[in-house]
């Protein structure tokens, strides 16, 4: 597993895909671009945009937004259920 420092932001004035907000991290000192953030033609909703193994995959941005808040909420790590197993005991 490899974690990037962290992620940079271009916009992306793309002729004939609008204004888009390109994602890229540095990973042992070479950038990849792995996403981007861009509005639906028909009725501007927004969509995160992920590039997975030489496919597209689109994320409904207010979808993503309930999955970021649910996490925040109630995911933690194994070491957090031990702490609070030693605590309850």
């Amino acid at each position: 597993m490899k974690n990037a420092s962290k992620i940079n932001a271009y916009w992306a004035a793309l002729v004939g895909e609008g204004m888009q907000l390109e994602l890229s991290c540095d990973i042992a000192g070479k950038r990849h671009i792995f996403g981007g953030f861009i509005a639906d033609e028909a009725d501007e909703s927004l969509f995160l945009e992920l590039f997975i193994q030489g496919e597209i995959v689109r994320i409904p941005l207010d979808q993503l937004e309930a999955l970021i808040a649910a996490a925040k909420k109630d995911v933690h790590s194994e070491a957090w259920y031990d702490r609070q197993d030693n605590g309850n005991a």
